[in-house]
C-alpha cells in the first residue's frame, strides 16, 4: 500500500485510488494552513503507478523541488518528495492501494489484508467484505451478500465504518505468474485418527502451497466431508435422480454449531481465518473458499477437488 508521511509534526497517510489534498472538508488529506488552495493536488493510481496532478492550485505543488505547471501530471515513486505549497511530505511506499475501513467516529482505519476487511476486528468478524469471483466488491453478514461500492458506510459492532475500496482495472499478468485460482487447485487433507491433527495442503499445477496445521482447518474437513459424501451418493445414484454438482456439500450453520461445539461467532472467526490464510497463501478469488447461500445460513466448500489422506 502506498503510503504519505511528514516529518515534523509526525503524520503517516495511507494513499485512496483517488487522494485528494487540499483545504477542502473534502479533501482525504486535509491541511488548513492558509496557503494550501482549497482542492489543491491528487495523488492517484493508474493501474500501474501513482501520479501527482496539480489541480491549480494558487501556490503550486512540487516534486523533489522543481515545481508543476499548474495542471500538470507526472508519475511518482518510493521516496519522492513532495510538496503542497510549503507543507513537504515523502512517499515512503508506493505500493497500490488497497481496500480500507474507516470508523466514522473516529480511531485507526482497519487496512484490509489479501482483499479481506473484517469488522469490527478480526477476532469479533460480524462483517466480511472481500472481493467476490468477479472482482466486485461484497458485504457478508449473516451469511447474506450485498454488493457494495466506494464510499458506502456499513454498521459493525456497534460502530459506523465507510468503506473505500479501489477500483482499478490491474495491469495484465503473465501466464506463467498468474496467481492460482480456487478452479485451479486441489485441497489434500492429513488428518491424524484422533483427528487432534488437521494438515491441508493446497496443490496447484505451479507447485504445493504448504497451510500447515491450523484449528481453523477443522471446519474445512467437515465441509469436505460433505461434500464427499454427496459426490459419492451422485456417483452411486441412477442418472436420473442425481443431484446436480451445485447442491453437494451445504451443511447448516446450526449442523456445524453442533458437530464442531462452536458459537457462531467462533465459527464466523473459523470462515474468515481460512479465507485470510488462502489468500496469504496467494491463491486468487481466496474468499470463495467458503461458499454461504442465503437465506438458508447454509455453508460449503467452495473447491470440488480434494482428498483426505489419514495418517
Amino acid at each position: 500500500m502506498a503510503i504519505l508521511e511528514r516529518s515534523a509534526p509526525h503524520v503517516r497517510a495511507v494513499l485512496l485510488s483517488r487522494h485528494l489534498v487540499g483545504r477542502s472538508s473534502l479533501a482525504h488529506l486535509r491541511l488548513n494552513e492558509p496557503n494550501i488552495s482549497a482542492e489543491h493536488a491528487m495523488l492517484s493510481w493508474n493501474g500501474r503507478q501513482w501520479e501527482l496532478h496539480d489541480l491549480g492550485s494558487r501556490n503550486g505543488t512540487t516534486l523533489d523541488g522543481r515545481r508543476l505547471s499548474p495542471g500538470e501530471r507526472v508519475v511518482v515513486t518510493r521516496g519522492a518528495l513532495i510538496g503542497f505549497a510549503s507543507n513537504l511530505w515523502r512517499l515512503v511506499d508506493d505500493g497500490p492501494p488497497v481496500a480500507l475501513a474507516r470508523p466514522l467516529d473516529g480511531g485507526k482505519p482497519i487496512t484490509a489484508d489479501h482483499d479481506l476487511i473484517a469488522l469490527p476486528s478480526d477476532d469479533a468478524p460480524e462483517v466480511t467484505v472481500y472481493r467476490d469471483a468477479l472482482g466486485e466488491w461484497v458485504v457478508e453478514r449473516d451469511g447474506e451478500l450485498q454488493r457494495t461500492a466506494d464510499g458506502q458506510v456499513v454498521r459493525a459492532g456497534g460502530q459506523r465504518f465507510a468503506l473505500h475500496l479501489p477500483d482499478v482495472v490491474a495491469s495484465t499478468w503473465d501466464a506463467e505468474t498468474m496467481a492460482p485460482s480456487l478452479d485451479r487447485i486441489r485441497l489434500r487433507f492429513k488428518v491424524s485418527r484422533d483427528e487432534e491433527f488437521i494438515e491441508v495442503t493446497v496443490l496447484t499445477p505451479e507447485g504445493d502451497i504448504a497451510l500447515g496445521a491450523r484449528a481453523h482447518h477443522v471446519l474445512l474437513l467437515a465441509l469436505a466431508r460433505a461434500r464427499l459424501q454427496d459426490q459419492e451418493e451422485a456417483a452411486r445414484a441412477p442418472a436420473a435422480s442425481r443431484l446436480p454438482e451445485s447442491s453437494h456439500g451445504w451443511l447448516y450453520l446450526e449442523e456445524l454449531e453442533t458437530s464442531l461445539r462452536l458459537d457462531e461467532m467462533h465459527l464466523n472467526v473459523a470462515v474468515y481465518r481460512c479465507r485470510q490464510q488462502l489468500a496469504g497463501a496467494g491463491v486468487a478469488g481466496a474468499a470463495g473458499i467458503i461458499e454461504r447461500r442465503k437465506p438458508t445460513r447454509q455453508l460449503r466448500l467452495g473447491v470440488s477437488q480434494f482428498e483426505i489422506v489419514p495418517v
